[in-house]
């Protein structure tokens, strides 16, 4: 490590002189060991910094001449073999809209955080759905980081360049450092569930509405809409009360129409344990089955839902109706996404739920995605805890507990004998309960 006059560390390659100035000097990979001067610090350090790079990226490099657009070509033929054909999509989306057109024709050695970077702080300043000032969703975004990183690993794997230019430190998605109260808002809630109460009064509303089974067994089985649109008859076994998610099916447009696929992640093709409510709501399906005819295609007949026309209802059409029958209801307006999280809500409210059997159910590779993505600590869970957790420790201690003082307590006794009500000595032990009323029948 270098020093300046002061003795202070500069870092590696950086001294300063006795006339004042900076010194900077690196090691090649060809073993050549240039060395320049500066006025300034700052200088000094940038010229070490560009020089290390080009010299891990340029020099060295197996094709210093290949574009980004060639090297695109060559990795989304690898990425379409064996993925998802949504998964490839989508990358084919971000590159061919966002990518290319700002580093396409660049040498990949050429291309630095900078470039990339102003990929992103150029969607945040686009407005591609009207006047709203918004640009790109934080999620496309995202999509475009993540495509960014995987692209420039890969050249680094086919030791196109050593070191990718997109890390934490050099790219970043841009934030609004003024956003309205409603941004705020929404970016808090960009997944949402309902609670009990909304839940009841959403299902009193949608049981009288036609697509109230999909909407209902989303709710009992946290299934995920693909799923549920491209569930067939083959899969679903009522005498053991158990569904087979194997495949999916969505409507793309830029696919031309339905697609059908495997589910989102290997761990997504699973058995399904069915509720009572869900057998009752597939047999009465099954039953008022009349929406096949003739112009039904053969690969939809075993669907379990098919709208009028026969054919199966499209995503953006299920989330439209949940829309109005949310309105209709009083309650907060969710998205079909959101009904699959507030099953995994609502499961994990009960006392001693397990996170593996709720991962197993909805699909999740790890219980760590079930944690993160669908699991909130309510006020009932949270009150729950922290009482159990207030008894353990008391009882650690040798303290009194607060289901102790909840017995001893005058004001419940107060209250027992002004309201002998069912429902208030239900809270109650039994042990207690027989104490009490023997104390009544004595006075």
């Amino acid at each position: 490590m270098g020093k300046d006059l002061k003795g202070h560390e500069l870092g590696k390659g950086l001294t300063q002189r006795k006339d004042g100035k900076y010194s900077a000097k690196l090691k090649l990979h060809t073993g050549k060991r240039p060395e320049k001067t500066f006025d300034s610090l700052a200088d000094a350090k940038q010229w070490l910094i560009d020089a290390r790079y080009k010299d891990s990226h340029e020099e060295i490099s197996h094709n210093p001449g290949i574009t980004v657009q060639e090297l695109y070509e060559d990795w989304i033929e690898m990425k379409s073999s064996g993925r998802r054909p949504n998964t490839v999509r989508n990358y084919r989306e971000r590159f061919e809209r966002n990518i290319l057109p700002e580093i396409g024709r660049m040498k990949v050695v050429d291309v630095r955080g900078r470039d990339c970077q102003k990929i992103l702080d150029e969607m945040y300043r686009q407005i591609p759905d009207g006047p709203r000032g918004k640009g790109y969703s934080y999620s496309t975004m995202e999509k475009v980081m993540d495509c960014l990183q995987i692209f420039f690993k890969y050249a680094v794997l086919e030791r196109v360049i050593t070191i990718s230019p997109v890390s934490s430190n050099t790219v970043s998605i841009p934030k609004n450092p003024n956003p309205t109260k409603e941004e705020v808002e929404e970016d808090a809630k960009k997944i949402d569930f309902f609670t009990v109460e909304e839940e009841k009064r959403f299902i009193e509303v949608a049981k009288h509405y036609s697509n109230y089974p999909v909407y209902r067994l989303i709710l009992e089985l946290g299934l995920r809409t693909s799923e549920i649109i491209g569930l067939q008859w083959k899969y679903v076994n009522l005498k053991k009360r158990e569904l087979k998610v194997v495949t999916t099916l969505e409507n793309r447009y830029s696919q031309g129409g339905w697609t059908w696929g495997p589910p989102k992640t290997k761990h997504g093709r699973r058995t399904v344990k069915l509720t009572p409510v869900a057998v009752e709501i597939l047999k009465g399906v099954k039953e008022g089955r009349c929406n096949i005819n003739e112009e039904t295609p053969e690969e939809f007949k075993d669907l379990v839902f098919l709208n009028r026309t026969g054919f199966p209802t499209k995503n953006s059409t299920y989330n439209a109706d949940l829309v109005k029958l949310c309105k209709k209801a009083g309650v907060k307006v969710l998205s079909m996404h959101d009904l699959r999280h507030t099953m995994c809500t609502r499961y994990m409210e009960r006392p001693g739920a397990s996170v593996k059997a709720l991962s197993q159910m909805v699909g999740h590779k790890s219980t760590n995605i079930t944690y993160d993505l669908y699991v909130h600590n309510t006020d009932a869970t949270l009150e729950r805890e922290m009482e159990a957790y207030s008894n353990y420790l008391a009882a650690q201690l040798g303290e009194r507990t607060i289901k102790d003082e909840i017995e001893v307590s005058p004001e419940v006794k107060a209250r027992i004998r002004a309201e002998y009500k069912e429902e208030l000595l239900a809270e109650i032990e039994e042990e207690l309960r027989e104490k009490i009323l023997k104390e009544l029948k004595e006075k």
